[in-house]
């Protein structure tokens, strides 16, 4: 007799580096979930063709509708560059627990509270207060965005963000996917708690680059410009205004030394040390090379 297995878990943002890494540690513990975005072509190409599908379109809350049959547990992130999340998520969150979802797993971003203001803190008062189980994530920059955002200007020999002298604590998605999915799998364990996710050293942009050189062979600069030739910069290459806005606080509150705590929540959820930057680097040495 074949036993069908209920879905249980929705991912929004599946197709994004966040979302589609959560998506693939619960394919590799074997948990069934739902994959929701804006194509469903594109998350079938990205976790596989007989994933659980469902278009999804944070602009079009109809689209809500359809996302929560069989779902008591949901992994929440803003979609990107958004500050109206605050606003967007409300209805969503609604509907979510009209159809009877226990518990909201949230991912926003490290020290979203220093912002009351925010969209993120908002967002999370907002889950916090609907009556369900939440747990929220606070995750720090990522490895990824060099790879993401940064790959040809640490190909043509420099890291050009303008973060001063300030450290941060980065940590690689992989190990935000692994405490995000231990959660899913696992909600009631974690049920109100609020996890800050950081590697387990703070670097500045020098440091990382003397990494970068030693591990690439290749002399890696950290230029840090001014944030008005980082948005210049920007600018000549057609980034939209509110997005190179948007980077140039983000850098500003690292030149500022805000984004350097270290914590030891990764290890807390999921009994392993985080993955260390030079570790990174050396797994990503030839598309780092080119």
């Amino acid at each position: 007799m074949t036993t069908t297995i209920k879905t249980k878990i929705l991912i929004t943002g599946s197709t994004g580096t966040f979302g589609s890494h959560v998506a693939k540690e619960l394919q590799r513990k074997a948990i069934p979930f739902r994959a929701a975005a804006q194509s469903i072509e594109k998350v079938k190409n990205i976790l596989g063709q007989e994933t659980d599908a469902v278009a999804f379109d944070w602009n079009n809350p109809s689209t809500f509708d359809t996302l929560f049959d069989g779902i008591s547990t949901v992994y929440l992130i803003a979609p990107p560059f958004s500050n109206i999340f605050h606003q967007q998520v409300i209805p969503f969150l609604e509907k979510a627990k009209n159809a009877g979802v226990k518990h909201i797993v949230l991912t926003t971003a490290f020290g979203a509270d220093a912002n009351p203001e925010g969209t993120f803190f908002k967002a999370e008062e907002i889950v916090k207060n609907l009556d369900t189980g939440y747990t929220i994530l606070r995750p720090n920059f990522i490895f990824q965005n060099f790879v993401n955002f940064d790959l040809q200007s640490v190909r043509g020999g420099a890291i050009y963000v303008p973060s001063g002298e300030g450290k941060t604590s980065y940590i690689d998605v992989r190990d935000i996917a692994q405490v995000s999915a231990d959660i899913l799998v696992n909600p009631k364990e974690h049920n109100e708690k609020i996890y800050s996710l950081t590697g387990n050293e703070a670097l500045s942009h020098n440091e990382m680059a003397a990494i970068f050189s030693e591990v690439l062979g290749k002399n890696i600069s950290n230029i840090n410009p001014t944030e008005d030739e980082f948005k210049n910069a920007l600018k000549s290459y057609n980034v939209p205004a509110f997005i190179y806005d948007y980077m140039t606080v983000l850098y500003s509150v690292i030149k500022a030394g805000y984004m350097s705590t270290v914590t030891n929540d990764v290890l807390k959820v999921t009994g392993k040390n985080p993955i260390l930057f030079k570790s990174f680097v050396e797994e990503n040495k030839a598309v780092f090379l080119g």
